[in-house]
């Protein structure tokens, strides 16, 4: 077996335990909180295997790490990774571990796909019989904001109320009302409806066609709330700036799992384990903060920071 393949699967065995731990010790707290369910314990089962499944893709970078401290310690402890220095250069070392750290890439970006479609496996499992009674779409464009919420009290109809609202400069500029609706071919039609315009209402009895193809549009968006994607410049942007965020955290905490500094004996371990925490923490914590119109310029810093980061720990290397 060649020592490329060897740590491969040193790493993979690392990766599937710390999987089955992490996955055991979410389901274990997840089906003690969900026992107060009124539901078939069938169902607790299942909906407790759903959350730990969950948890993953809030935090998969977590898995990454502990893998990584797992497969050092057992390299450590067979004195395997002073050979595994001694004879592959730290860039040859990425480049085996290179699909491993693209797959965590990609789940990070991804990973808010896969929570939405978990929770609207987990809303089916507790209310089956129930459709989704009300539906908010939300669009956004530079400074303006537009909410359309339709409201369902039966489910034999689709929709019983419409309505469109539209902020500017977080002042109500325009708002819709209409209660009387009824679908024409497909297409949702309004025959009377209330109008908020120039800080004014007015009564509007006038047919109107509000949405066409209403019956695609209503199921082909599940979910309670539903974000337009934004414009292609600024989803181009968001994709490549998460794409250099991630690389640079996981390549920063490979570095440092794979640094010269771990080959001696006499490093303290809790040193290099608190600058991974330190470094994880403030992966996780970043992406939380929102500062409107400076978040361009805040993700950049972060971004820097990153950076920075890395050529310190090259230079060290």
């Amino acid at each position: 077996m060649t020592l490329p393949i060897y740590i491969i699967k040193k790493f993979l065995i690392s990766l599937v335990i710390c999987a089955v731990i992490s996955y055991s010790f979410f389901y274990i707290f997840s089906l003690i909180g969900n026992l107060g369910e009124k539901l078939p314990f069938r169902s607790i089962l299942y909906l407790s295997a759903l959350n730990s499944f969950q948890i993953f893709t809030y935090i998969p970078s977590h898995l990454f790490i502990l893998s990584f401290c797992l497969f050092i310690i057992n390299l450590k402890s067979k004195n395997e990774l002073i050979i595994i220095k001694e004879y592959i250069e730290l860039k040859n070392l990425f480049l085996i571990i290179f699909p491993i750290l693209t797959v965590f890439i990609f789940v990070e970006i991804i990973k808010n796909d896969f929570s939405e479609n978990i929770e609207i496996l987990k809303s089916n499992l507790i209310e089956p019989q129930q459709k989704n009674t009300t539906k908010i779409f939300i669009s956004t464009s530079e400074n303006k904001k537009k909410f359309i919420i339709y409201s369902q009290n039966d489910n034999e109809s689709i929709v019983d109320q419409y309505l469109n609202i539209e902020i500017q400069d977080n002042t109500i500029s325009r708002g819709e009302m209409s209660a009387n609706l009824k679908l024409s071919n497909n297409n949702l039609i309004s025959n009377e409806s209330t109008i908020y315009e120039n800080n004014d209402f007015r009564y509007e009895n006038i047919k109107k066609k509000l949405i066409r193809n209403f019956k695609d549009y209503w199921s082909e968006n599940p979910e309670t709330i539903i974000i337009d994607k934004v414009n292609g410049f600024n989803s181009n942007y968001n994709i490549i700036k998460q794409i250099i965020f991630f690389s640079l955290f996981y390549i920063c905490i490979s570095m440092l799992f794979l640094s010269k500094k771990l080959v001696n004996r006499n490093i303290i371990i809790s040193k290099i384990i608190l600058v991974v925490i330190s470094i994880f923490l403030y992966f996780l914590l970043i992406p939380k903060i929102n500062l409107n119109n400076f978040g361009y310029i805040f993700q950049m810093i972060s971004i820097i920071i990153f950076i920075l980061f890395f050529f310190k720990i090259k230079q060290d290397e």
